[in-house]
This record gives structure tokens, sequence and C-alpha cells, in this order.
């Protein structure tokens, strides 16, 4: 398991690390966190946060996670979300070198939160889901088998590819696989 968590967070890091010089900021827990940064943000923010389990924010249509009470969209204005999750462990914070401004990750307990600091307005760019304590509103997690990620969203991997990439409104979903069986899950903000 120790061995699947490594990979996967490895894997999410290679995807979003931008090379950037960076630096670390103590979390609510006073920790620093894995070196990961966000994708790119756009200017247009929906809105999210706080949301009930099962309610999609006005205006959503893309892929989201949902945490308890919070549906985390991607684009969302970010503190009210990173509010209603609680205390996370740690964060990590770097100049975002695609952009004017900051990125920000937020780590809890099997998942991260990706957002891009502009102008003071943390956005949503991305989560990824680190372990098999965390799945999909659609119940896939790391660990599902490819049969049921396909049945769940309805799509089959091409063969020889060792993911399934779907893209719904403003969101991306990257489901990666390795055997056969889910290694990794990112959501991210549709470039």
């Amino acid at each position: 398991m120790k061995k699947m968590k490594l990979l996967t967070l490895t894997l999410a890091m290679l995807l979003l690390v931008t090379g950037c010089g960076s630096k670390n900021k103590e979390g609510d827990a006073g920790t620093t966190a894995s070196k990961a940064n966000a994708s790119a943000a756009t200017e247009a923010a929906t809105e999210a946060s706080g949301k009930k389990e099962g309610a999609a924010p006005a205006g959503e249509d893309g892929y989201v996670f949902k945490k308890g009470d919070v549906t985390i969209s991607m684009g969302a204005p970010a503190d009210d979300i990173i509010s209603a999750l609680g205390t996370y462990k740690n964060t990590y914070e770097a100049e975002s070198c695609a952009f004017d401004g900051m990125d920000v990750v937020y780590s809890y307990a099997g998942f991260d939160v990706l957002t891009f600091k502009k102008d003071g307005t943390n956005i949503i760019t991305g989560v990824v889901l680190r372990d098999d304590t965390q799945a999909t509103p659609e119940g896939i997690y790391v660990g599902s088998d490819k049969a049921a990620v396909e049945k769940a969203y309805g799509q089959k991997a091409e063969d020889g590819v060792n993911n399934i990439q779907l893209k719904k409104g403003n969101s991306d979903l990257l489901i990666i696989f390795k055997d056969d069986l889910v290694n990794s899950i990112q959501y991210s903000l549709a470039q």
C-alpha cells in the first residue's frame, strides 16, 4: 500500500510540478507539505462550497469531487471550500511558472486540493485522490478495477492505453491504471 501511495504521489507530482522556485509554508497542523504545483487557472469562477452531498452548485457542468457536505468544483473560489473542509494536514505554495500568481496545494487525509492564487483570490484547479480512503461520486477509488471504471463512466480504455481521460464542462478527469487497477485519480480545470 505504501508503494502504491508513493507511486501515486510521484505520478501526481510529475503531472503537476512546473519547476519554478518555491517556498514551503506551515499549514494548520504546522508541517510542510509535499512539493506539487497547481495547473492553470482561469478567471471564470463558478459558485461552489458548502453544498450538500449529491447537490450540484448552480451552473455546475463538470466533474466534481465530494467530501462529506462539501462539493469541490474546478474553477470555483477556493477559500470557502478550504474552510469547509476543515484543518488540512499541510500546505505547499510556489510561484506559478505559467501565470502571474501563486499555486497552492492543501493536503488532507487521502487527497490534495490544488489552487491557483492570483490577485488575492484562490481558485480550485485540481484534486488528486491519493489512496483508497477517498472515492469519486461515481464510487471509483484508487484500487478499483478497470471494468468498474468503464462501467461507472461509460467509456472504455483504448487498447494499449493505461488511462481514461474524460472531459466534462470546465473539468478534466484523468484515471490512470496499473495492472488494470486504478493507480491515480486526478481532477483538473480544463485548459
